[in-house]
Protein backbone atom coordinates (compact mmCIF):
# COMPACT_ATOMS: atom_id res chain seq x y z
CA UNK A 1 0.00 0.00 0.00
CA UNK A 2 1.02 3.00 -0.90
CA UNK A 3 1.29 6.47 1.53
CA UNK A 4 -1.12 8.35 -0.57
CA UNK A 5 -3.26 5.05 -0.48
CA UNK A 6 -2.47 5.15 3.86
CA UNK A 7 -3.90 8.75 3.94
CA UNK A 8 -6.73 8.02 1.73
CA UNK A 9 -7.74 5.69 4.36
CA UNK A 10 -8.09 7.95 7.08
CA UNK A 11 -11.36 8.53 8.54
CA UNK A 12 -11.06 11.84 9.91
CA UNK A 13 -11.83 13.65 6.33
CA UNK A 14 -13.29 13.15 2.98
CA UNK A 15 -10.02 14.82 1.61
CA UNK A 16 -6.82 15.59 3.23
CA UNK A 17 -4.34 18.98 2.63
CA UNK A 18 -0.53 18.13 3.45
CA UNK A 19 1.62 21.24 4.01
CA UNK A 20 4.57 20.34 6.52
CA UNK A 21 7.92 19.63 4.39
CA UNK A 22 7.73 16.41 6.43
CA UNK A 23 4.40 14.46 5.25
CA UNK A 24 4.50 16.24 1.90
CA UNK A 25 8.08 13.84 1.37
CA UNK A 26 6.41 11.35 3.23
CA UNK A 27 3.46 11.30 1.04
CA UNK A 28 5.47 11.80 -2.24
CA UNK A 29 8.98 10.94 -1.90
CA UNK A 30 9.46 14.95 -3.00
CA UNK A 31 12.84 16.02 -1.61
CA UNK A 32 11.98 19.94 -1.84
CA UNK A 33 9.81 22.42 -0.59
CA UNK A 34 7.35 24.83 -1.01
CA UNK A 35 4.96 22.69 -2.04
CA UNK A 36 1.62 20.84 -0.60
CA UNK A 37 -0.47 17.73 -1.66
CA UNK A 38 -3.61 17.46 -1.89
CA UNK A 39 -5.25 13.77 -1.16
CA UNK A 40 -9.25 13.43 -2.15
CA UNK A 41 -11.49 10.47 -3.21
CA UNK A 42 -10.88 11.11 -6.62
CA UNK A 43 -7.18 11.54 -6.67
CA UNK A 44 -3.82 13.02 -5.39
CA UNK A 45 -2.51 16.47 -6.66
CA UNK A 46 1.16 17.69 -5.75
CA UNK A 47 1.34 21.80 -6.06
CA UNK A 48 4.40 23.17 -6.48
CA UNK A 49 5.85 26.27 -8.48
CA UNK A 50 8.43 26.35 -11.85
CA UNK A 51 11.18 26.17 -9.45
CA UNK A 52 10.48 22.37 -8.98
CA UNK A 53 8.02 21.37 -11.25
CA UNK A 54 10.55 19.45 -13.00
CA UNK A 55 12.03 17.58 -10.05
CA UNK A 56 8.72 16.66 -8.83
CA UNK A 57 7.86 14.83 -12.02
CA UNK A 58 11.22 13.13 -11.93
CA UNK A 59 10.42 12.59 -7.98
CA UNK A 60 6.97 11.84 -7.39
CA UNK A 61 6.05 9.75 -10.83
CA UNK A 62 2.65 8.53 -10.95
CA UNK A 63 2.01 9.06 -7.07
CA UNK A 64 0.15 12.22 -7.66
CA UNK A 65 -0.67 14.77 -10.34
CA UNK A 66 1.45 17.71 -10.40
CA UNK A 67 0.40 20.77 -11.73
CA UNK A 68 2.93 24.13 -11.22
CA UNK A 69 1.37 27.18 -9.69
CA UNK A 70 2.88 30.39 -8.73
CA UNK A 71 2.30 31.89 -4.87
CA UNK A 72 -0.95 34.03 -6.07
CA UNK A 73 -2.94 30.77 -8.15
CA UNK A 74 -1.95 27.91 -5.64
CA UNK A 75 -4.84 28.33 -3.23
CA UNK A 76 -7.53 28.92 -6.01
CA UNK A 77 -5.56 25.88 -7.73
CA UNK A 78 -6.86 23.78 -4.83
CA UNK A 79 -10.09 25.08 -4.32
CA UNK A 80 -10.93 23.67 -7.86
CA UNK A 81 -10.16 20.23 -6.52
CA UNK A 82 -12.30 20.64 -3.27
CA UNK A 83 -15.87 20.49 -5.06
CA UNK A 84 -18.37 18.55 -3.21
CA UNK A 85 -15.81 18.10 -0.32
CA UNK A 86 -17.26 19.01 3.23
CA UNK A 87 -14.17 18.40 5.36
CA UNK A 88 -10.82 18.79 4.97
CA UNK A 89 -7.84 17.48 6.75
CA UNK A 90 -5.14 19.84 7.29
CA UNK A 91 -1.80 20.18 9.45
CA UNK A 92 -3.31 22.05 12.23
CA UNK A 93 0.54 22.35 13.70
CA UNK A 94 1.62 23.33 10.29
CA UNK A 95 -0.71 26.08 9.28
CA UNK A 96 -0.33 29.55 10.66
CA UNK A 97 -3.71 31.74 11.34
CA UNK A 98 -2.80 34.09 8.87
CA UNK A 99 -2.97 30.90 6.35
CA UNK A 100 -6.07 29.02 7.95
CA UNK A 101 -7.79 32.73 7.66
CA UNK A 102 -6.51 32.40 3.55
CA UNK A 103 -8.17 28.79 3.59
CA UNK A 104 -11.72 29.87 4.35
CA UNK A 105 -11.85 32.43 1.94
CA UNK A 106 -10.22 30.28 -0.72
CA UNK A 107 -11.77 26.89 0.00
CA UNK A 108 -15.62 25.96 -0.52
CA UNK A 109 -14.82 23.46 2.67
CA UNK A 110 -17.33 24.09 5.41
CA UNK A 111 -15.42 22.47 7.72
CA UNK A 112 -11.84 21.52 8.70
CA UNK A 113 -10.12 18.87 11.27
CA UNK A 114 -6.69 18.78 12.16
CA UNK A 115 -4.67 15.51 11.00
CA UNK A 116 -1.53 16.47 12.59
CA UNK A 117 -1.22 13.30 15.20
CA UNK A 118 -2.70 10.57 12.24
CA UNK A 119 0.25 11.79 10.26
CA UNK A 120 2.73 11.05 13.33
CA UNK A 121 1.01 8.15 14.24
CA UNK A 122 0.99 6.64 10.34
CA UNK A 123 4.49 7.15 10.39
CA UNK A 124 5.67 5.60 13.88
CA UNK A 125 6.31 2.33 11.96
CA UNK A 126 8.74 1.94 9.32
CA UNK A 127 8.56 0.54 6.02
CA UNK A 128 11.82 -1.37 5.04
CA UNK A 129 13.04 1.31 2.61
CA UNK A 130 12.69 3.87 5.65
CA UNK A 131 15.14 1.96 7.61
CA UNK A 132 17.61 1.11 4.85
CA UNK A 133 17.32 5.00 4.87
CA UNK A 134 17.63 5.77 8.59
CA UNK A 135 20.71 3.28 8.67
CA UNK A 136 22.52 4.42 6.29
CA UNK A 137 22.47 8.30 8.13
CA UNK A 138 23.82 5.69 11.24
CA UNK A 139 26.48 4.40 9.22
CA UNK A 140 27.48 7.88 8.44
CA UNK A 141 27.35 8.59 12.53
CA UNK A 142 29.63 6.12 13.55
CA UNK A 143 32.11 7.03 10.38
CA UNK A 144 32.30 10.40 11.74
CA UNK A 145 32.91 9.73 15.15
CA UNK A 146 35.82 7.43 14.46
CA UNK A 147 37.62 10.46 12.45
CA UNK A 148 36.77 12.68 15.08
CA UNK A 149 38.74 10.83 17.94
CA UNK A 150 42.26 10.99 17.17
CA UNK A 151 41.48 14.97 17.47
CA UNK A 152 39.77 15.00 20.60
CA UNK A 153 42.58 15.98 23.41
CA UNK A 154 43.12 18.23 26.50
CA UNK A 155 42.82 21.67 24.84
CA UNK A 156 40.59 21.35 21.78
CA UNK A 157 37.54 23.27 22.50
CA UNK A 158 33.59 22.63 22.17
CA UNK A 159 33.04 24.61 19.11
CA UNK A 160 36.06 23.16 17.14
CA UNK A 161 35.44 19.68 18.25
CA UNK A 162 31.90 20.76 16.67
CA UNK A 163 32.82 22.04 13.02
CA UNK A 164 35.17 18.69 13.15
CA UNK A 165 32.33 16.12 13.98
CA UNK A 166 29.51 18.18 11.74
CA UNK A 167 32.35 18.27 8.56
CA UNK A 168 32.85 14.90 8.96
CA UNK A 169 29.35 14.03 8.86
CA UNK A 170 28.90 16.42 5.61
CA UNK A 171 31.89 14.81 3.88
CA UNK A 172 30.21 12.09 3.67
CA UNK A 173 26.89 13.55 1.66
CA UNK A 174 24.96 13.82 4.63
CA UNK A 175 23.04 16.78 6.29
CA UNK A 176 22.46 17.30 9.92
CA UNK A 177 19.62 16.15 12.03
CA UNK A 178 19.80 18.76 14.28
CA UNK A 179 22.52 20.86 16.31
CA UNK A 180 25.15 19.04 17.42
CA UNK A 181 25.79 18.77 20.97
CA UNK A 182 29.47 18.89 22.01
CA UNK A 183 29.62 19.58 25.84
CA UNK A 184 32.69 19.35 27.99
CA UNK A 185 33.44 19.53 31.61
CA UNK A 186 31.08 20.98 33.85
CA UNK A 187 28.82 22.50 30.34
CA UNK A 188 27.99 18.36 30.14
CA UNK A 189 25.93 18.57 33.13
CA UNK A 190 23.88 20.83 31.03
CA UNK A 191 21.52 18.23 28.27
CA UNK A 192 21.27 20.04 25.90
CA UNK A 193 24.31 22.36 26.39
CA UNK A 194 25.17 25.04 23.44
CA UNK A 195 29.03 24.45 22.29
CA UNK A 196 31.22 26.89 23.88
CA UNK A 197 35.02 28.46 23.74
CA UNK A 198 35.40 26.00 26.61
CA UNK A 199 38.34 24.00 25.85
CA UNK A 200 38.58 20.28 27.66
CA UNK A 201 40.96 19.50 30.19
CA UNK A 202 42.21 16.10 31.99
CA UNK A 203 39.58 14.54 34.06
CA UNK A 204 36.89 16.23 31.89
CA UNK A 205 33.65 14.68 30.25
CA UNK A 206 33.17 15.50 26.63
CA UNK A 207 28.93 14.83 25.47
CA UNK A 208 28.84 14.28 22.11
CA UNK A 209 25.24 14.30 20.66
CA UNK A 210 24.96 14.47 17.06
CA UNK A 211 23.48 13.20 14.01
CA UNK A 212 22.33 12.91 10.38
CA UNK A 213 20.07 13.47 7.83
CA UNK A 214 20.02 10.86 4.52
CA UNK A 215 17.48 11.25 1.71
CA UNK A 216 14.89 12.97 4.78
CA UNK A 217 15.58 10.36 7.38
CA UNK A 218 17.40 10.94 10.63
CA UNK A 219 19.62 8.96 13.15
CA UNK A 220 20.64 10.12 16.51
CA UNK A 221 23.75 8.77 18.82
CA UNK A 222 25.43 9.99 22.03
CA UNK A 223 28.28 8.92 23.44
CA UNK A 224 30.27 10.19 26.43
CA UNK A 225 33.64 10.31 26.61
CA UNK A 226 35.92 10.77 29.29
CA UNK A 227 39.47 13.06 29.30
CA UNK A 228 42.56 11.50 30.65
CA UNK A 229 41.31 9.59 33.99
CA UNK A 230 38.10 9.39 34.73
CA UNK A 231 37.70 8.27 38.64
CA UNK A 232 35.94 8.04 41.76
CA UNK A 233 32.24 9.52 41.50
CA UNK A 234 32.19 10.56 38.07
CA UNK A 235 32.95 6.70 37.07
CA UNK A 236 30.23 5.87 39.05
CA UNK A 237 27.92 8.19 37.21
CA UNK A 238 29.09 6.53 33.75
CA UNK A 239 28.80 2.92 34.84
CA UNK A 240 25.10 3.55 36.20
CA UNK A 241 24.12 5.12 33.24
CA UNK A 242 25.34 2.44 31.28
CA UNK A 243 23.72 0.00 32.98
CA UNK A 244 20.29 2.08 32.92
CA UNK A 245 20.77 2.42 29.03
CA UNK A 246 21.16 -1.61 29.06
CA UNK A 247 17.95 -1.79 30.86
CA UNK A 248 15.82 0.28 29.21
CA UNK A 249 16.96 -1.48 26.06
CA UNK A 250 16.38 -4.98 27.33
CA UNK A 251 13.03 -3.48 27.97
CA UNK A 252 12.37 -2.30 24.70
CA UNK A 253 10.98 -5.10 23.03
CA UNK A 254 7.86 -5.43 20.98
CA UNK A 255 4.97 -5.39 22.98
CA UNK A 256 6.14 -3.77 25.55
CA UNK A 257 5.10 0.13 26.79
CA UNK A 258 7.09 2.68 26.04
CA UNK A 259 6.49 3.55 29.66
CA UNK A 260 7.66 0.67 31.03
CA UNK A 261 10.76 1.35 28.73
CA UNK A 262 11.54 4.80 30.75
CA UNK A 263 10.71 3.18 33.92
CA UNK A 264 13.85 0.47 33.75
CA UNK A 265 16.15 3.66 33.54
CA UNK A 266 14.63 6.14 35.86
CA UNK A 267 14.44 3.49 38.53
CA UNK A 268 17.90 2.04 38.29
CA UNK A 269 19.23 5.49 38.34
CA UNK A 270 16.66 6.80 41.54
CA UNK A 271 17.68 3.04 43.55
CA UNK A 272 21.52 4.60 42.96
CA UNK A 273 20.67 7.85 44.59
CA UNK A 274 20.62 10.36 40.95
CA UNK A 275 16.78 10.52 40.60
CA UNK A 276 16.93 14.01 41.04
CA UNK A 277 19.82 14.21 38.29
CA UNK A 278 17.57 12.49 35.45
CA UNK A 279 15.28 15.19 34.34
CA UNK A 280 14.15 14.55 30.63
CA UNK A 281 12.63 11.49 29.06
CA UNK A 282 13.91 8.34 28.07
CA UNK A 283 13.30 8.71 24.45
CA UNK A 284 12.08 9.67 21.17
CA UNK A 285 10.75 8.04 17.68
CA UNK A 286 13.20 8.88 14.38
CA UNK A 287 12.60 9.36 11.07
CA UNK A 288 11.82 12.37 8.81
CA UNK A 289 12.46 14.71 12.10
CA UNK A 290 14.38 13.73 14.59
CA UNK A 291 11.39 14.21 17.43
CA UNK A 292 8.48 11.97 16.50
CA UNK A 293 6.21 8.91 17.83
CA UNK A 294 6.64 7.60 19.93
CA UNK A 295 7.62 9.28 23.14
CA UNK A 296 9.42 7.05 26.00
CA UNK A 297 8.89 9.18 29.39
CA UNK A 298 6.65 8.72 32.75
CA UNK A 299 3.72 9.93 30.82
CA UNK A 300 3.40 8.19 28.00
CA UNK A 301 2.09 5.10 26.87
CA UNK A 302 3.04 3.59 23.51
CA UNK A 303 2.98 -0.24 22.78
CA UNK A 304 6.09 -0.94 20.59
CA UNK A 305 5.24 -2.35 17.18
CA UNK A 306 7.78 -3.79 14.75
CA UNK A 307 9.95 -1.60 12.79
CA UNK A 308 9.28 1.51 14.80
CA UNK A 309 12.25 3.60 15.22
CA UNK A 310 13.05 5.21 18.32
CA UNK A 311 16.39 6.16 20.95
CA UNK A 312 17.02 5.15 24.47
CA UNK A 313 18.93 8.26 25.92
CA UNK A 314 19.22 8.00 29.72
CA UNK A 315 21.34 10.68 31.94
CA UNK A 316 22.79 11.63 34.68
CA UNK A 317 23.02 15.67 35.23
CA UNK A 318 25.11 16.75 38.77
CA UNK A 319 25.96 20.43 38.26
CA UNK A 320 29.40 21.28 39.80
CA UNK A 321 30.41 17.78 38.42
CA UNK A 322 29.63 16.80 34.99
CA UNK A 323 26.67 14.88 33.12
CA UNK A 324 26.70 11.34 31.39
CA UNK A 325 24.11 10.47 28.23
CA UNK A 326 24.39 7.84 26.48
CA UNK A 327 22.11 7.40 23.65
CA UNK A 328 21.35 4.76 21.06
CA UNK A 329 18.47 4.51 18.49
CA UNK A 330 16.53 1.29 18.01
CA UNK A 331 14.56 -0.58 15.67
CA UNK A 332 11.56 -2.50 17.50
CA UNK A 333 12.31 -6.13 17.01
CA UNK A 334 16.02 -5.36 15.66
CA UNK A 335 17.84 -3.66 18.47
CA UNK A 336 20.17 -1.04 18.04
CA UNK A 337 20.95 0.93 14.82
CA UNK A 338 24.69 1.36 16.44
CA UNK A 339 27.64 -1.07 17.14
CA UNK A 340 29.87 1.45 18.71
CA UNK A 341 30.84 0.70 22.04
CA UNK A 342 29.23 2.08 25.46
CA UNK A 343 31.95 1.41 27.40
CA UNK A 344 34.01 4.46 28.88
CA UNK A 345 36.59 5.78 26.52
CA UNK A 346 39.00 7.39 28.10
CA UNK A 347 40.57 9.99 25.21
Amino acid sequence: MTMIQKIRQLDSAEAYLLTSVENVAYATGFSGDSSQVLVTPGGAFFFTDSRFVEMAREEIGSRAEVICTGGQERLPSIAKRLSGIARLGIEQGNVTVREFGEFKKAFPTKEYTDISDDMLLMRMVKTEEELEKIGTAARANEVALNELLPYIKPGVCELDIRAELEYRMKKQGMDLAFPTIAAGGLNSAVPHATPSGYRIRSGDFLTLDFGCRYDGYCSDITRTFGIGNIDGESKKIYDIVNEAQRRAQQEAQIGADTYRVDEAARSYIAENGYGAYYDHGTGHGVGRQIHELPVLNPRSSYILQKNMVFTVEPGIYVPGLGGVRIEDTLVAGRGSVYEFSKELILL
